[in-house]
Formats: C-alpha cells, sequence, structure tokens
C-alpha cells in the first residue's frame, strides 16, 4: 500500500531544477504535496496493468464479486473478469480482426461486462470510445463518424437506434450484450455471450503498445472541452494508468481493498468510467453500479450492499440532503461521499453531514485529464474546495493574458501533469487552442486557490452547460435548432437549476412570415425533446427575440444573454 505523504525536503530539490525555468516566466505555478508516481510508472499496457493484482501471487481474489448490478441483480467475480477480458480480446483479434488501427463503440448503460469489454479492447491494441446510451440516431451515428468506428457493441435496449446510427457509417460489425446473461439476441446478431467461450486464458497485449503506451491512445470519450461540438479526447495507455496511481495515492489508506463502493454515475462518462469501476477493480474492492438512477433504488442498494463509500454528483447529494424518502432507509455504512462533475456548495455539503452523517469531500478535473487533477484527501477536507493537485501535477490561475496569478486571485484554471490528454482526434487545431507546446492545458474553469494550495472551482469561462453533471455544447443545441423549419437563428444558454445545476434555455426567432402563433415554446421545445439526449432537452426554457446578439464577426455574444438572465433572477429574488 502506497503511503499518504507530502514530498520530502529531498524530492523538492531534485525537481528545484526542472521547475525552476518555469517558474521565472510563471511565478506562482503550484505543485502538488504529494510524493511523485513515477517510481511506479512502467511501460506496461493498460489491461496488463488492471489485471496483474487479479493474478497470484500479488493477489488471490478470484471469487470475489467484483461487480453487481443492484438492479438486475447480475454480477461477475474477478475470475469472470479475467477469462471473459482474455476470450473476449481473443475473439476480437481473430474474428473481428480487431487490432490497433481499428475503433470500438461501446453504446449502453451501465453493465457488469463493462470492463472486459474495454479491457479486451485495450489488450487488441484498439482505441474505445463510450456513447452516452441516452444519446438519439444522429447523435450516435456523429460519434461513429468521428470516431471512424469498426465495431459497435450494442445493448440490446439500445439496438433499435444503433441499427440505425451504423447506416451509411464504417462499422462493419454490431455485437449485442443481452438483458440476461447468455439471453437471447435477434437472430443474425453475435452476442458478446458467445465471445466468452475461448479457452485461451491469457492476456498478451498487442506489441505496437509495449513501450510506446504514451503515444498509444485507448479511451476515445467525447467531450466538448472548453467550446463547440463533441471531440474525440484521445486518452493513452499511460495517461490512464498514471491517473489511477494519483487516485492510489490519495485514496489507498482510507479506501482499502475489503471496502465496497456504490456508483450510479454512467460508465460513458469518464468519471464513472475510470474512478468508480476501473480503479475499484484495479484496487480488488467491488463496485455496485445501476443502469440508471433511481432515488429509491440507490438508497435500498445502500442498504443491502451495505458499501462504505459512494460516488456522486452534486444533483444526486443534494437529493440525499433533502428528500424525504432518505428517512426510510439505513444509509449508515457511507463514511464518505466523493462528488465531483460540478461544484458543490459549503451549505449542501453541511445540510448532508447533518441529514446522514456522511462527510463529503470533492474532486475536480475534465476528459482531458483522464480525468482527475485535483482531488480532496479525507484526513484534511477543506469545506467547499475540490481538493490539492494530485501527484505529478501542476496547476496556476492565469489572467486574460496569460500571466500566473498570486494565492486567492480569480482567473482561469490551467493543468501540466502526466493525466494530460495527447490531443483531439484528427483536430490539431482545436488541440493548439487549449493545449500549449509545453503541456499545459487551459481548462475553461474560473478557479482560485488559497495559501494552503486548495483550490476552489467559482465559474466557468467555456461555454459548456452542466445538466446533472453531464456536458451541453450550446453550438450543438444551436445547430440543431437551426434546421427548425420555422426558426432563422438561435442561441443557448445556461440557467441556474437547484437541482440539476444548469438547464439549457433557446433564445430564437422567427423566419419571416411565420405566424408567432404557429411556433410556440411548448412546440420548439418538444421539437427538440424528439431528437436529443434527454439531459439537453430545453427544460431552461424558449424565449423569442427579434435578434440574436452577435459580434461583428458573426460569433454569437452568449454573454449578454446569460447577463439577461442574472438580470431575471435578481428581479426575481426581490
Amino acid at each position: 500500500m502506497r503511503r499518504l505523504m507530502p514530498r520530502t525536503f529531498a524530492t523538492l530539490m531534485d525537481e528545484y531544477e526542472s521547475y525552476s525555468k518555469e517558474h521565472q516566466k510563471d511565478p506562482y505555478v503550484v505543485t502538488s504535496p504529494y510524493q511523485s508516481i513515477a517510481p511506479s510508472m512502467d511501460e506496461v499496457p493498460f489491461t496488463e496493468f488492471i489485471v496483474k493484482n487479479w493474478i497470484k501471487p500479488n493477489g488471490d481474489i478470484h471469487n470475489k464479486v467484483a461487480m453487481v448490478d443492484a438492479i438486475t441483480g447480475q454480477s461477475r467475480t474477478f475470475e469472470d473478469y479475467f477469462n471473459d477480458t482474455a476470450s473476449i480480446a481473443s475473439h476480437f483479434r481473430n474474428d473481428f480482426n480487431i487490432d490497433n488501427t481499428s475503433t470500438i463503440a461501446l453504446f449502453s448503460p451501465n453493465h457488469v461486462d463493462y470492463v472486459p469489454l474495454n479491457l479486451a479492447a485495450a489488450s487488441c491494441g484498439a482505441m474505445m470510445t463510450p456513447i452516452n446510451p441516452m444519446f438519439k440516431a444522429d447523435e450516435v451515428k456523429r460519434i461513429l463518424e468521428r470516431s471512424n468506428s469498426k465495431m459497435l457493441i450494442v445493448h440490446i435496449d439500445n439496438l433499435e437506434v444503433g441499427l440505425e446510427a451504423v447506416r451509411g457509417t464504417n462499422v462493419t460489425d454490431v455485437l449485442v450484450i443481452p438483458s440476461e446473461d447468455d439471453g437471447p439476441v435477434p437472430e443474425g446478431f453475435v452476442s458478446i455471450s458467445e465471445l466468452k467461450s475461448h479457452s485461451d486464458p491469457s492476456i498478451v497485449t498487442h506489441h505496437s503498445v509495449h513501450n510506446n503506451t504514451s503515444d498509444h491512445p485507448f479511451l476515445l470519450p467525447y467531450s466538448s472541452g472548453t467550446t463547440g461540438l463533441p471531440k474525440g479526447v484521445m486518452l493513452s495507455h499511460a495517461n490512464l494508468k498514471a491517473n489511477l496511481l494519483q487516485m492510489e495515492m490519495m485514496e489507498s489508506m482510507a479506501f482499502p481493498s475489503t471496502h465496497k463502493l456504490i456508483s450510479p454515475l454512467p460508465f460513458f462518462h469518464i468519471y464513472g468510467w475510470l474512478v468508480s469501476a476501473l480503479y475499484c477493480v484495479w484496487q480488488g474492492q467491488q463496485v455496485i453500479t445501476m443502469p440508471r438512477f433511481d432515488l429509491e433504488k440507490f438508497c435500498e442498494a445502500v442498504e443491502k450492499y451495505r458499501p462504505e463509500r459512494a460516488h456522486l454528483v452534486p444533483p444526486i447529494v443534494i437529493q440525499l440532503a433533502k428528500n424525504p424518502i432518505i428517512d426510510k432507509y439505513d444509509l449508515s455504512s457511507l463514511n464518505m461521499i466523493v462528488s465531483a462533475a460540478a461544484p458543490l456548495s459549503k451549505a449542501v455539503e453541511d445540510s448532508l453531514m447533518d441529514r446522514i452523517s456522511c462527510p463529503v469531500k470533492q474532486g475536480w478535473g475534465m476528459s482531458e485529464l483522464s480525468p482527475i487533477a485535483i482531488y480532496t484527501n479525507e484526513y484534511n477536507i477543506k469545506s467547499g474546495s475540490v481538493g490539492n493537485l494530485v501527484a505529478d501535477t501542476c496547476g496556476k490561475i492565469v489572467d486574460t493574458e496569460g500571466k500566473s496569478l498570486p494565492p486567492n486571485t480569480t482567473g482561469e484554471l490551467m493543468i501540466k501533469g502526466p493525466q494530460v490528454m495527447m490531443g483531439y482526434l484528427n483536430d490539431e487545431e482545436k488541440t493548439a487552442e487549449c493545449l500549449s507546446e509545453d503541456g499545459w492545458l487551459s481548462t475553461g474553469d474560473v478557479a482560485h486557490y488559497d495559501d494552503d494550495g486548495f483550490f476552489y472551482i467559482t465559474d466557468r469561462i467555456k461555454e459548456l452547460i452542466k445538466v446533472r453533471g453531464y456536458q451541453v455544447a450550446p453550438a450543438e443545441l444551436e445547430a440543431l435548432l437551426l434546421t427548425h423549419p420555422q426558426l432563422s437563428d438561435a442561441a443557448v444558454v445556461p440557467v441556474p437549476d437547484e437541482y440539476s445545476d444548469q438547464l439549457p434555455r433557446a433564445y430564437v426567432t422567427l423566419k419571416e412570415g411565420v405566424n408567432p402563433e404557429d411556433c410556440k415554446e411548448d412546440d420548439v421545445k418538444e421539437w427538440v425533446k424528439e431528437r436529443v439526449a434527454a439531459y439537453k432537452r430545453l427544460e431552461g426554457g424558449v424565449k423569442f427575440i427579434e435578434k440574436v446578439p452577435k459580434s461583428a464577426s458573426g460569433k454569437i455574444l452568449r454573454r449578454i444573454l446569460v447577463d439577461q438572465v442574472k438580470a431575471e433572477l435578481e428581479e426575481k429574488k426581490e
């Protein structure tokens, strides 16, 4: 077990030379207070790195349940995971010609086979792109096209949407995850259950990955970054390994392998994928998951499985703090809740502690950071803070000219470390916009740090709208609204919401000659509802205006509309 301790004086002296040049240019660069993970980093590919603790003599957890679905009751042991990973990878290679040039898309809600499917893809040297199971066909197709996916693995509940999405793409194979173990799938389709029959128990990663883990991409989540349409974030084997080691540095003492985690977070989102699923299976911990969040089912699962830890997002934390359903269940097994994906106020943290006597700690990250850059050590929690920089990570707050700022001064947060992405797939221009040549990532978040190096996220420079932890790109909804037959222009901005953090609101203009009585707010909302995932719906409303504010170059001036929203809310308070 790695000890959690500050860097020694000798370590700091060793690092001084490498940091000195940077500090001359940026005198207020903040470094992590924790030991370096460098001695633990090697060229072992991601899959072998994850499974090494499942195999003797490193570990003996074959019969232990690795993951259980609290809704369906399906479960897998670590022995299942090892054997299934090896078998699926073998079938991928031999039957479907998956190799280091391939991309696989996974379109499914949380499932107990999510982990071996990912590890099998990594073993083949392929990229895996997870897709939101709430997406409609056009949204799925966009990712399939941009990622150039060769294979689509789809849950049977999403099969109809998936088949519509693959038309006209380069997908050549569609595999189906059945509802039940060995359950039926439509004739002509291959069930993933059939891929577990191979007798080869070994796991060998494609030769191209060995000794090249820093340059070989594996995970390809789609993120809007700081602005614009979703882009493929290339995360290497080394990026993901580094982030797991950084997390272990913070978690190993208080979150031992004997503890259980409950996480209703979606695995297509990197918070659920790495922080919940992959970290826990790597550490030999049991994960209790759910295909979709339901507050009462969540409480039932806590009472039944007695997990010590939960990974949540602010909207769920707010429900735990306020909803009377909580009083019906015994949640006393929980000794720590981790909240991320959006800032959580001190008031909500305190309210939850009063309600269920469980502390909350926060973390901060983004897909481009694999995802963790800042995390809280639970032996040193500052309420309202997202914590300290994780090991081997530098941070700085900069002004509009890029000059680093001292403590307790607000500006844009920038991050540098081994978890920073390789870049955006096939998009050098967007990569260059947010990632400097010397490795600094512009996050688009407004933040500050205190005299002790604790960071606080206060606002967003970036135009993304965060709905219950999900990213909504205004540009994506605007592009959709421009296809509405009665609208001529549109702008989308966030509206604050107590339970969802933010909700999308559209400001639209009617085409010349359209009667306002023929196109009302509910009509536009319903039209959008039929075409996007639930969290992208215009629940913040639709406002009809004469002209969308734009700059001389034609850029939408969303800040003007955001200011109108703020003024509207202030007026309501009065």
